[in-house]
C-alpha cells in the first residue's frame, strides 16, 4: 500500500478555497490523502476506475456501476482513465457536497449525453439497458424490468422528452429511478470523512442568508478572508451558462474565445457567474469530453487583463440584462452595431466562427422555420 506519511501534493489556490467552502481542514486534507494511497494498491500515484470501486466496495456488476463509471469519467481531468489525487479530492468531495437537488441534476448530466437540455425516451432507455463490459454472453441489463415500465406508466406513456422539471416528477413517482445515484453518493459519503460531516455541510448549505454562509480562515500571511459556502442554482442556469462559456472544438469542451477585446454584461450577471463556477456540481466535472465541463478559467491568448499595458478591460453595465439582450454579441467601439436585424458591413466576408463547432443545430434556433 501507498504510503499515508508522504508530503501532501500541492493543489491551486482555487481548489483549495472551492475546499475550504466545503468545510474541509487541513487535516482533512491529510486524511483524504492516506485514503487515496491505502486505496492505490499498485502505489502508482493514480487512480484507474477499478480503485473507484475498492473504495466503495461495490461489484462491477450492478445497477450503481454505470454511476460509479461516470463519476470516474467526469472526474479524470487529463482524459486519460487515470485520476489524479488533486482531481480526485476536488471532484469526489464536490460529489459528496452535493444536495439531494444536485444530486438530482447530476442524474440528468448522466443521461443527458448531448447536452440539450432534455432527455428523451431513447437516451433513459439505454442507460436502463446498461450491461457491463465485463459480461460476456446475452446477457440481462443490471436495471430491472420496473425502470422501463415506469417510462410507459409516466403520463400515460405520452411523452418524448423530459426536461428536468420532468425528470424530477418522474423520479418522485417511481423513486426507485433515482435510487442508484443516490446511493453511490452515500456510499462515497461514509468513505469519504463520514456522514456526519457531509450532513453538516448540508445543513450550513440550507442557510438562506449570504452573510450566514460566509465564514474567515487564516491565510498563509496571517490574515483573515472571507471564505462563502456555495449556494444553490436550476438546472436551466447551468444550461445557460455553459452555453455561455464554452464550444466544441476536436470533440472537447474549451472556453469560448472572445472576437473582440471588450466585453459588455452586467455586474449582475458577473456575481451570479462567479457564484454558479463554485458550486459543487460544475467543480466535480474535471474532464472536457463531458458535454457539461466549463473550463474554471477562459483561455489564457485570449483572456482580458486589467492590469496588462495596452489591454483594455471588461466593461460593466449596472442595468439588469433583457433576456436574449445582445447575449450573443459582444459590442466594442471599434466595432459599430447595426440595428436590431440588419447586417454589418463585411459580415458576409468575413465569419471566425467556421473554425468552431457548435452544440446546437438548426432546430434550436428560434430564426429557423418550424417543420
Amino acid at each position: 500500500m501507498g504510503s499515508s506519511k508522504s508530503k501532501l501534493p500541492p493543489f491551486t489556490e482555487r481548489d483549495r478555497d472551492l475546499l475550504l467552502s466545503y468545510n474541509l481542514e487541513e487535516s482533512h486534507f491529510r486524511r483524504l490523502w492516506t485514503v487515496f494511497n491505502e486505496v492505490d494498491v499498485d502505489n502508482n500515484g493514480f487512480w484507474t476506475v477499478s480503485e473507484c470501486f475498492r473504495l466503495v466496495r461495490e461489484p462491477r456488476i450492478s445497477m450503481r456501476a454505470p454511476i460509479i463509471e461516470a463519476l470516474f469519467f467526469f472526474s479524470d481531468g487529463s482524459s486519460d482513465g487515470c485520476v489524479m489525487f488533486q482531481d480526485f479530492l476536488v471532484a469526489f468531495c464536490s460529489f459528496c457536497a452535493l444536495s439531494k437537488e444536485e444530486v438530482l441534476q447530476l442524474f440528468f448530466m448522466i443521461v443527458d449525453e448531448d447536452r440539450n437540455g432534455k432527455i428523451d425516451k431513447n437516451e433513459l432507455n439505454r442507460f436502463f439497458s446498461f450491461v457491463p463490459p465485463e459480461v460476456t454472453g446475452n446477457a440481462p441489463p443490471m436495471f430491472p424490468v420496473n425502470n422501463k415500465n415506469a417510462l410507459d406508466k409516466f403520463r400515460g406513456g405520452k411523452w418524448q422528452y423530459l426536461e428536468f422539471d420532468g425528470l424530477a416528477q418522474l423520479c418522485e413517482r417511481f423513486p426507485y429511478i433515482a435510487y442508484p445515484v443516490h446511493h453511490v453518493q452515500h456510499l462515497f459519503r461514509s468513505k469519504l470523512l463520514g456522514l456526519k460531516f457531509w450532513e453538516k455541510l448540508d445543513t450550513d448549505r440550507m442557510k438562506l442568508n449570504m452573510q450566514e454562509r460566509i465564514f474567515h480562515v487564516r491565510a498563509a500571511d496571517g490574515s483573515w478572508r472571507p471564505i462563502e459556502r456555495p449556494g444553490r442554482c436550476t438546472m436551466k442556469e447551468i444550461l445557460e451558462y455553459s452555453r455561455r462559456k464554452t464550444t466544441v472544438q476536436n470533440g472537447k469542451r474549451v472556453g469560448k474565445p472572445q472576437k473582440v477585446s471588450t466585453i459588455v454584461t452586467s455586474e449582475l450577471t458577473k456575481i451570479r457567474d462567479d457564484q454558479i463556477a463554485r458550486m459543487p456540481l460544475m467543480n466535480m466535472i474535471r474532464n472536457n469530453h463531458c458535454m457539461y465541463y466549463v473550463p474554471a478559467k477562459p483561455p489564457e491568448d485570449l483572456r482580458v487583463s486589467p492590469d496588462a499595458p495596452g489591454r483594455t478591460t471588461f466593461e460593466t453595465r449596472p442595468e439588469l440584462e433583457l433576456e436574449g439582450f445582445d447575449a450573443d454579441r459582444p459590442m466594442s467601439a471599434d466595432v459599430p452595431l447595426s440595428p436590431v436585424g440588419g447586417a454589418r458591413k463585411g459580415d458576409e466576408e468575413e465569419d471566425d466562427d467556421d473554425e468552431w463547432e457548435t452544440d446546437t443545430d438548426a432546430s434550436d434556433d428560434p430564426g429557423s422555420p418550424q417543420s
